[in-house]
């Protein structure tokens, strides 16, 4: 990008940090769906269900646009690490490699705030 710093920005570390938390939180969704089926003879089983199928395909579409924002901004994540700890990331913002770590409980403090965004936007 012409013109564009070579510096990070804080709008490039939030697209790093949602790229690196929506493929966790599709796997959440899964997992969550899955562990479900031991209800699924209860009545709100199929209205539960079809509130997770319509936030996992709303994440989709997401994470393409973050994909092609951070292609055009020069924004690549290089590696992905989780640990009983966090999420390690390693990425390369214009040319400069940086790192950033995310304890466990703020990948789930972040992780509940995007669900409550995502229900905001379903509705």
């Amino acid at each position: 990008m012409s013109g564009t710093s070579r510096v990070e920005t804080e709008e490039d570390v939030q697209m790093i940090k949602e790229y690196t938390l929506l493929p966790i939180l599709l796997d959440m969704l899964a997992r969550d769906m899955e562990e479900l089926k031991v209800y699924k003879d209860k009545i709100v089983y199929n209205h539960i269900l079809f509130y997770l199928r319509e936030v996992e395909m709303g994440i989709y579409p997401e994470l393409q646009q973050l994909k092609s924002k951070m292609k055009q901004r020069e924004i690549k994540v290089i590696h992905t690490e989780m640990n009983a700890l966090g999420i390690q990331v390693e990425y390369k913002v214009r040319g400069y490699i940086h790192h950033f770590t995310m304890l466990r409980s703020l990948v789930k403090a972040e992780l509940m705030t995007m669900l409550m965004n995502m229900r905001g936007e379903l509705r």
